[in-house]
């Protein structure tokens, strides 16, 4: 049982790591995503 969870853990991490490379394949997205956080403020 606890292979199971520590390859869901895995699997989990390393998507979390393709998305947030994804996002920086799109430098656009990012900027519009800090102007939308910096008019917060």
């Amino acid at each position: 049982m606890a292979n199971r969870y520590k390859f869901l853990a895995y699997a989990l991490a390393l998507a979390a790591l393709l998305g947030v490379f994804a996002l920086y394949s799109r430098p656009e997205f990012l900027v519009n995503l800090a102007d939308q956080l910096w008019s917060c403020f």
